[in-house]
C-alpha cells in the first residue's frame, strides 16, 4: 500500500511540475492566434483532423493540450520508472511515447470535433 501511495505521489508531483513548466514558459507568453506561429502540436490537430482553432478558442485548447501533454509525461515516467537500467528506460519511453500522444491528441481532436458541430 505504501509502494502504490508513492509511485501515485510521484504521477502528481511530475505531472504538476510539467504543467506549471508549460505555464511557465509557454501559456505566459501566448499571444494571439497565427497559424504560422502556432506550436506544434496545434499544427499536428489543424492538419490532421481540421480542428477549427478560431472556433474553440486557442487558449482553451492550448490548456487542454498542456494537461494532455503534462499528463504523458508523468504516465512515461511512472511507467518506466520500474526499468533499473537507463538505456533500456530511454528505449521504453521512446517505444510507448507516439502511440500515447496519438492515442491522447486522437481523444482531444474527437472531443472537440463533436463540440465544433
Amino acid at each position: 500500500m505504501v509502494e502504490v501511495a508513492k509511485v501515485l505521489l510521484e504521477f502528481i508531483l511530475v505531472f504538476l511540475v510539467v504543467y506549471f513548466a508549460y505555464y511557465v514558459f509557454y501559456f505566459r507568453k501566448l499571444k494571439k492566434y497565427n497559424r504560422n506561429k502556432a506550436p506544434i502540436n496545434i499544427k499536428y490537430l489543424l492538419i490532421k483532423y481540421k480542428i477549427d482553432v478560431v472556433k474553440i478558442g486557442y487558449k482553451r485548447l492550448f490548456k487542454t493540450l498542456m494537461l494532455c501533454d503534462s499528463f504523458i509525461v508523468a504516465f512515461l515516467f511512472s511507467i518506466t520508472r520500474i526499468v533499473s537500467n537507463i538505456y533500456i528506460r530511454l528505449l521504453v519511453a521512446f517505444i510507448l511515447v507516439f502511440p500515447l500522444f496519438a492515442g491522447i491528441y486522437h481523444l482531444v481532436a474527437m472531443y472537440y470535433k463533436k463540440e465544433g458541430e
